[in-house]
Protein backbone atom coordinates (compact mmCIF):
# COMPACT_ATOMS: atom_id res chain seq x y z
CA UNK A 1 0.00 0.00 0.00
CA UNK A 2 2.96 2.31 0.42
CA UNK A 3 3.35 2.60 -3.35
CA UNK A 4 -0.03 4.30 -3.67
CA UNK A 5 -0.94 7.88 -2.72
CA UNK A 6 -1.94 8.09 0.93
CA UNK A 7 -5.76 8.43 1.22
CA UNK A 8 -5.58 11.61 3.32
CA UNK A 9 -9.32 12.29 2.99
CA UNK A 10 -10.12 9.03 4.79
CA UNK A 11 -7.72 9.80 7.65
CA UNK A 12 -9.12 13.34 7.96
CA UNK A 13 -12.56 11.96 8.89
CA UNK A 14 -11.10 10.68 12.16
CA UNK A 15 -8.97 13.77 12.80
CA UNK A 16 -5.64 12.58 11.36
CA UNK A 17 -4.43 15.18 8.86
CA UNK A 18 -1.27 15.21 6.68
CA UNK A 19 0.75 17.05 9.33
CA UNK A 20 -0.32 14.44 11.90
CA UNK A 21 0.85 11.59 9.70
CA UNK A 22 4.16 13.37 9.15
CA UNK A 23 4.70 13.67 12.91
CA UNK A 24 3.76 10.05 13.62
CA UNK A 25 6.61 7.86 14.83
CA UNK A 26 7.86 5.68 12.00
CA UNK A 27 7.05 2.52 13.97
CA UNK A 28 3.40 3.63 14.08
CA UNK A 29 2.97 5.20 10.63
CA UNK A 30 4.64 2.56 8.45
CA UNK A 31 2.58 -0.45 9.65
CA UNK A 32 -0.65 1.55 9.27
CA UNK A 33 0.17 2.53 5.68
CA UNK A 34 1.15 -1.09 4.99
CA UNK A 35 -2.30 -2.32 6.00
CA UNK A 36 -1.58 -3.74 9.47
CA UNK A 37 -4.00 -2.98 12.28
CA UNK A 38 -2.59 -0.18 14.43
CA UNK A 39 -1.85 -0.39 18.14
CA UNK A 40 -4.24 1.49 20.39
CA UNK A 41 -4.39 5.21 19.59
CA UNK A 42 -6.22 8.09 21.25
CA UNK A 43 -7.30 10.31 18.36
CA UNK A 44 -8.94 13.75 18.33
CA UNK A 45 -12.03 13.08 16.19
CA UNK A 46 -13.79 16.18 14.73
CA UNK A 47 -17.43 16.59 15.82
CA UNK A 48 -18.24 19.94 14.23
CA UNK A 49 -18.14 23.52 15.48
CA UNK A 50 -14.33 23.38 15.27
CA UNK A 51 -14.30 21.02 18.25
CA UNK A 52 -13.23 17.41 18.71
CA UNK A 53 -13.48 14.54 21.15
CA UNK A 54 -10.61 12.27 22.18
CA UNK A 55 -11.43 8.67 21.24
CA UNK A 56 -9.31 5.54 21.88
CA UNK A 57 -9.35 3.25 18.85
CA UNK A 58 -7.40 1.12 16.43
CA UNK A 59 -7.38 1.80 12.70
CA UNK A 60 -6.59 -0.25 9.62
CA UNK A 61 -6.39 0.29 5.87
CA UNK A 62 -7.99 -2.65 4.05
CA UNK A 63 -9.07 -3.46 0.51
CA UNK A 64 -12.60 -4.37 -0.46
CA UNK A 65 -13.42 -7.01 -3.09
CA UNK A 66 -12.94 -4.35 -5.80
CA UNK A 67 -9.42 -3.62 -4.51
CA UNK A 68 -10.38 -0.16 -3.23
CA UNK A 69 -8.82 1.11 0.00
CA UNK A 70 -11.08 1.52 3.02
CA UNK A 71 -10.11 2.92 6.43
CA UNK A 72 -11.73 1.06 9.31
CA UNK A 73 -11.80 2.43 12.86
CA UNK A 74 -12.35 0.15 15.86
CA UNK A 75 -13.36 2.12 18.94
CA UNK A 76 -12.82 0.86 22.49
CA UNK A 77 -15.91 -0.69 24.09
CA UNK A 78 -16.57 -1.97 27.61
CA UNK A 79 -18.26 -5.11 26.27
CA UNK A 80 -18.16 -6.72 22.83
CA UNK A 81 -19.81 -4.36 20.35
CA UNK A 82 -22.18 -6.90 18.79
CA UNK A 83 -23.57 -4.78 15.96
CA UNK A 84 -23.28 -7.86 13.76
CA UNK A 85 -25.80 -9.66 16.00
CA UNK A 86 -23.75 -12.79 16.48
CA UNK A 87 -25.40 -15.60 18.42
CA UNK A 88 -24.24 -16.51 21.94
CA UNK A 89 -22.33 -19.51 20.60
CA UNK A 90 -20.66 -17.39 17.92
CA UNK A 91 -19.69 -14.76 20.51
CA UNK A 92 -18.14 -17.47 22.66
CA UNK A 93 -16.11 -18.72 19.69
CA UNK A 94 -14.68 -15.29 18.87
CA UNK A 95 -13.90 -14.75 22.57
CA UNK A 96 -11.75 -17.88 22.37
CA UNK A 97 -9.84 -16.33 19.48
CA UNK A 98 -11.54 -18.18 16.64
CA UNK A 99 -12.38 -16.66 13.27
CA UNK A 100 -15.90 -17.42 12.09
CA UNK A 101 -17.37 -17.32 8.61
CA UNK A 102 -20.96 -16.15 8.36
CA UNK A 103 -23.43 -14.85 5.77
CA UNK A 104 -24.99 -11.44 6.44
CA UNK A 105 -28.03 -9.77 4.89
CA UNK A 106 -27.44 -6.22 3.59
CA UNK A 107 -30.52 -4.81 1.92
CA UNK A 108 -31.31 -7.09 -0.99
CA UNK A 109 -27.85 -8.66 -0.94
CA UNK A 110 -26.24 -11.37 1.15
CA UNK A 111 -22.51 -11.22 1.88
CA UNK A 112 -20.22 -13.91 3.27
CA UNK A 113 -17.77 -12.46 5.81
CA UNK A 114 -15.02 -13.50 8.17
CA UNK A 115 -15.44 -12.14 11.71
CA UNK A 116 -12.73 -11.92 14.39
CA UNK A 117 -12.62 -10.24 17.80
CA UNK A 118 -10.03 -7.59 18.63
CA UNK A 119 -9.68 -8.14 22.37
CA UNK A 120 -8.18 -4.73 23.22
CA UNK A 121 -11.10 -2.75 21.76
CA UNK A 122 -13.85 -5.40 22.04
CA UNK A 123 -14.69 -4.62 18.41
CA UNK A 124 -15.62 -7.25 15.85
CA UNK A 125 -13.31 -7.07 12.86
CA UNK A 126 -14.97 -8.17 9.65
CA UNK A 127 -13.90 -8.64 6.07
CA UNK A 128 -15.73 -9.91 2.97
CA UNK A 129 -14.57 -13.42 2.14
CA UNK A 130 -14.21 -12.30 -1.50
CA UNK A 131 -11.72 -9.59 -0.49
CA UNK A 132 -9.49 -11.93 1.52
CA UNK A 133 -8.89 -14.32 -1.42
CA UNK A 134 -7.58 -17.00 0.93
CA UNK A 135 -8.60 -19.82 -1.42
CA UNK A 136 -6.35 -18.33 -4.11
CA UNK A 137 -3.44 -18.23 -1.66
CA UNK A 138 -3.90 -21.89 -0.75
CA UNK A 139 -4.07 -22.88 -4.42
CA UNK A 140 -0.91 -20.89 -5.07
CA UNK A 141 0.88 -22.61 -2.20
CA UNK A 142 -0.19 -26.04 -3.46
CA UNK A 143 1.21 -25.25 -6.89
CA UNK A 144 4.50 -23.64 -5.81
CA UNK A 145 5.31 -25.82 -2.80
CA UNK A 146 4.02 -29.07 -4.36
CA UNK A 147 1.80 -29.85 -1.39
CA UNK A 148 -1.58 -31.49 -1.36
CA UNK A 149 -4.40 -30.34 0.88
CA UNK A 150 -7.07 -32.82 1.85
CA UNK A 151 -10.75 -31.98 1.50
CA UNK A 152 -11.09 -31.58 5.26
CA UNK A 153 -8.15 -29.16 5.42
CA UNK A 154 -9.52 -27.05 2.58
CA UNK A 155 -12.95 -26.94 4.20
CA UNK A 156 -11.47 -25.94 7.57
CA UNK A 157 -9.33 -23.22 5.96
CA UNK A 158 -12.31 -21.83 4.03
CA UNK A 159 -14.24 -21.57 7.31
CA UNK A 160 -11.44 -19.44 8.81
CA UNK A 161 -9.63 -22.08 10.84
CA UNK A 162 -5.82 -22.36 10.78
CA UNK A 163 -4.39 -25.37 8.93
CA UNK A 164 -1.04 -27.06 9.53
CA UNK A 165 0.91 -28.08 6.41
CA UNK A 166 4.04 -30.11 5.69
CA UNK A 167 6.29 -28.14 3.32
CA UNK A 168 9.37 -30.23 2.69
CA UNK A 169 10.83 -30.96 6.11
CA UNK A 170 9.17 -27.94 7.71
CA UNK A 171 5.76 -27.35 9.23
CA UNK A 172 3.85 -24.28 8.12
CA UNK A 173 0.54 -23.04 9.50
CA UNK A 174 -1.79 -20.83 7.48
CA UNK A 175 -5.05 -19.24 8.52
CA UNK A 176 -7.33 -16.23 8.35
CA UNK A 177 -6.14 -13.32 10.51
CA UNK A 178 -7.91 -10.03 9.85
CA UNK A 179 -5.16 -8.07 11.61
CA UNK A 180 -2.92 -8.79 8.63
CA UNK A 181 -2.99 -6.58 5.50
CA UNK A 182 -4.10 -9.41 3.19
CA UNK A 183 -6.48 -10.90 5.77
CA UNK A 184 -4.54 -14.12 6.35
CA UNK A 185 -1.26 -15.23 7.83
CA UNK A 186 1.40 -17.76 6.77
CA UNK A 187 3.70 -18.77 9.63
CA UNK A 188 6.52 -21.24 10.09
CA UNK A 189 5.68 -23.68 12.85
CA UNK A 190 2.93 -26.05 13.95
CA UNK A 191 -0.53 -25.31 15.35
CA UNK A 192 0.80 -24.84 18.87
CA UNK A 193 3.21 -22.18 17.64
CA UNK A 194 0.32 -20.48 15.81
CA UNK A 195 -1.67 -20.31 19.04
CA UNK A 196 1.34 -19.03 20.96
CA UNK A 197 2.03 -16.28 18.44
CA UNK A 198 -1.61 -15.22 18.37
CA UNK A 199 -1.58 -14.90 22.17
CA UNK A 200 1.47 -12.62 22.33
CA UNK A 201 0.57 -10.03 19.71
CA UNK A 202 2.35 -6.78 20.54
CA UNK A 203 -0.73 -5.07 21.99
CA UNK A 204 -1.32 -7.89 24.48
CA UNK A 205 2.15 -7.29 25.94
CA UNK A 206 1.40 -3.69 26.98
CA UNK A 207 0.16 -3.55 30.55
CA UNK A 208 -2.45 -0.87 31.22
CA UNK A 209 -3.54 -0.50 27.56
CA UNK A 210 -0.52 1.45 26.38
CA UNK A 211 -0.56 3.10 22.97
CA UNK A 212 -0.14 6.38 21.11
CA UNK A 213 -1.92 9.58 22.11
CA UNK A 214 -2.50 12.48 19.71
CA UNK A 215 -1.88 15.58 21.82
CA UNK A 216 -3.38 19.02 21.32
CA UNK A 217 -0.11 20.09 19.71
CA UNK A 218 -0.55 17.34 17.09
CA UNK A 219 2.33 15.41 18.57
CA UNK A 220 2.21 11.68 19.29
CA UNK A 221 3.18 10.36 22.69
CA UNK A 222 3.41 6.76 23.83
CA UNK A 223 1.54 6.37 27.11
CA UNK A 224 -1.54 4.88 28.72
CA UNK A 225 -4.49 5.09 26.33
CA UNK A 226 -7.19 3.34 28.36
CA UNK A 227 -7.39 2.90 32.14
CA UNK A 228 -7.43 -0.87 32.71
CA UNK A 229 -9.47 -0.53 35.93
CA UNK A 230 -12.24 1.61 34.49
CA UNK A 231 -11.96 0.69 30.80
CA UNK A 232 -14.69 3.18 29.96
CA UNK A 233 -16.48 2.78 26.67
CA UNK A 234 -15.59 5.70 24.44
CA UNK A 235 -18.31 7.28 22.35
CA UNK A 236 -18.62 10.58 20.54
CA UNK A 237 -20.39 13.39 22.33
CA UNK A 238 -24.15 13.35 22.02
CA UNK A 239 -26.04 16.45 20.99
CA UNK A 240 -27.19 16.81 24.61
CA UNK A 241 -23.62 16.81 25.90
CA UNK A 242 -22.60 19.45 23.36
CA UNK A 243 -25.54 21.65 24.36
CA UNK A 244 -24.65 21.26 28.04
CA UNK A 245 -21.06 22.20 27.28
CA UNK A 246 -22.17 25.35 25.46
CA UNK A 247 -24.47 26.28 28.38
CA UNK A 248 -21.57 25.90 30.81
CA UNK A 249 -19.46 28.23 28.67
CA UNK A 250 -22.25 30.82 28.65
CA UNK A 251 -22.55 30.66 32.44
CA UNK A 252 -18.83 31.09 32.76
CA UNK A 253 -18.87 34.18 30.57
CA UNK A 254 -21.76 35.74 32.52
CA UNK A 255 -20.06 35.29 35.89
Amino acid sequence: MKEEPVPFEKFAKIGIFPKDLEKMPKELRDPILSGHISPLMRVNVPIGDNSSVSVPMKIQLVRDKNNNLQLIAYQVHKEIDNKLRLTDSELERVRRGEVIRKEFQEGDNRKMRYVQLDKETNSLMRRDVASVKFDEKLAEMEKIKDIGLGWGQKEAAAMGKPVELEVGDQKVTVGVDLREPQGFKVMRGDMEEWKRQQAIRYDDAHEGYMGYVQTDENRWEYKQVVDRLRHKESVQMTEREKIDKKEEKKKGLSM
